[in-house]
């Protein structure tokens, strides 16, 4: 990474120079494809692009190679922007017959009227899967995490989809008081977070609660969250297998909550978690769990996307649907009652108790 250094201040700068040159003709963004994910046979690139008469080509090279060019016609009213009059996307499968083993993909939109003004969307260092060689199984839980957590800003793509701090405060924040209004957090509870990540919602939980503890099966995840929590005194971390809550006492806890993580876990391994969590809470303890619904029309479109995606190169730390039905399924046959499910949007939460 260090080696790309010089590279990455290069293109930031040439980035900004493009874009107080055009910005007046053309905008866009490139949100896919990912440089943490290995490639095989193809990677899906995708993004917005717009000028203010809507007439739009986007260029993607491999290096200074032309590979293709891109009309957007896809709607993206999804995009808010306070220029373009016309938003368009683009979601193109690029093969990767020819590629090398490592590869700078660069994506460039210019107006079809007038190529010679052109901005950089994005320019990704990308490695192609070697022939036969083995993604980490998903099962793999904590060496897929570590590796996707080895700087902040990696930690917080995985776990966020940005590192921009503002959005990541503001998201924990919204997260942190959904839990407390939903599962009647007090200031004399003892709350575990199962998948703490980074801290991002422990940092604005932890402040109204007696005691916190933060379990992850990610060594670097836990740094980070240590890092994020260092100033409060009544947080605990704890490292977990992978599979259970080991080192959680029977009936010790008041709230445990499962926010963002079950999309990264294969089901049996969510219903483990949830029989871990009838476990460790109080009689009359409350859970809370969540993850994206299938049978949203964000969760769909969610869906669809991911499965453009090479099957032989897709990480390992995907994002999988649940159901509603799932989710009360698991909570109801761990022994739970006083069960609401709520959907609306991209999400399906649930609510439980204890007996």
């Amino acid at each position: 990474m260090r080696g790309d250094l010089g590279f990455r201040i290069a293109w930031r700068v040439r980035r900004w120079a493009a874009t107080r040159q055009d910005s007046d003709l053309v905008q866009g963004q490139l949100e896919r494809p990912d440089r943490k994910q290995l490639y095989s046979r193809w990677v899906d690139v995708r993004g917005w692009a717009a000028a203010d008469d809507g007439a739009v080509i986007v260029r993607i090279y491999n290096g200074s190679t032309l590979l293709r060019e891109v009309v957007p016609d896809a709607p993206r009213p999804d995009v808010t922007t306070a220029r373009a009059s016309a938003l368009l996307g683009f979601d193109v499968q690029i093969p990767l017959d020819t590629a090398p083993r490592r590869f700078w993909l660069r994506v460039v939109a210019a107006r079809l009227t007038d190529s010679s003004q052109a901005r950089t969307l994005g320019v990704c260092r990308l490695t192609r899967a070697a022939p036969g060689q083995r993604v980490l199984p998903r099962s793999a839980y904590r060496d897929v995490w570590n590796a996707a957590a080895g700087s902040l800003t990696d930690a917080q793509f995985s776990v966020s989809g940005t590192t921009d701090a503002t959005v990541l405060d503001r998201s924990g924040l919204a997260t942190a008081d959904d839990i407390v209004r939903e599962a009647r957090v007090t200031p004399d509870d003892v709350v575990l977070e199962i998948g703490c990540g980074i801290g991002r919602v422990g940092a604005k939980l932890a402040p109204r609660c007696r005691r916190w503890i933060g379990a992850d099966v990610s060594d670097d995840m836990l740094g980070h969250a240590g890092r994020a929590l260092a100033a409060l005194a009544n947080v605990d971390l704890l490292r977990l297998s992978g599979s259970d809550l080991e080192g959680v006492s029977d009936a010790s806890i008041d709230v445990a909550y499962c926010t963002g993580v079950f999309m990264h876990l294969d089901e049996w391994d969510r219903y483990r978690y949830v029989t871990e969590a009838f476990r460790v809470l109080k009689p009359g303890g409350r859970l809370y769990i969540d993850n994206f619904n299938l049978l949203s029309e964000e969760g769909w479109s969610l869906f669809v996307t991911l499965c453009r995606l090479d099957p032989v190169a897709r990480p390992a730390n995907i994002s999988k649907s649940s159901t509603p039905e799932e989710l009360r399924l698991f909570v109801t046959r761990a022994g739970f009652g006083q069960i609401r499910v709520r959907t609306g949007g991209l999400w399906v939460s649930v609510f439980a108790e204890k007996p």
